[in-house]
């Protein structure tokens, strides 16, 4: 329907966050995600925007046989467990590569080898994060999710929020799950004042 489509389409570009309930051992625990597609017959999918991967720039461009490497020493993320050969970059929306694909408000995301070559050749975007790997939900999974319904729990559920270019790409780590949770509280707050 019309009403779910759009429910779906305002979930892009949002971030879900752990909920501080969440116990340690979870491998959700402290994360933030970025959500940079719906849909209501394939579901959602997003990135781990917080969790280090173990590689760097570097490395990834030298498995992908881009041998310009860039002098920069970001690493990349662990994007989620599904995937974990899928290279998605999240970005600003003034860069393109080959197979780059709108993300939600002013971020596009890109998957493709080409962006390597660009990053090794300097031509990169304002801000960017690498991540491998991503999340993805079942066609009504993550509305269970947020709504704390069996089989998931109440107590553990997913916090919301708009992000901005800091929360996305500056913060990183824990530092970036307690921004936002800072901005999901303000929003909260703002919503009903």
């Amino acid at each position: 329907s019309k009403k779910l489509e759009l429910i779906m389409e305002h979930r892009v570009g949002k971030l879900l966050i752990a909920h501080p309930t969440l116990p340690e051992d979870s491998p959700f625990s402290k994360t933030v995600i970025y959500v940079y597609q719906e849909n209501p017959l394939t579901g959602a999918v997003g990135i781990v925007l917080n969790k280090p991967g173990n590689k760097s720039i570097q490395q990834l461009c030298y498995e992908h046989n881009v041998h310009d490497y860039p002098h920069m020493q970001p690493k990349i993320h662990y994007g989620g467990p599904v995937n974990p050969g899928a290279m998605v970059m999240l970005h600003t929306d003034e860069w393109n590569s080959q197979n780059t694909a709108e993300a939600g408000r002013n971020l596009r995301i890109s998957s493709d080898r080409l962006m390597l070559h660009k990053i090794a050749a300097g031509d990169e975007p304002i801000y960017w994060r690498i991540c491998l790997g991503i999340c993805t939900w079942q066609p009504g999974q993550l509305d269970m999710e947020l709504k704390g319904q069996i089989p998931y729990s109440q107590h553990n559920r997913w916090l919301t929020a708009v992000p901005d270019d800091n929360i996305v790409f500056v913060y990183d780590q824990e530092d970036q799950w307690v921004a936002a949770v800072d901005a999901c509280s303000q929003q909260t707050i703002e919503h009903f004042f």
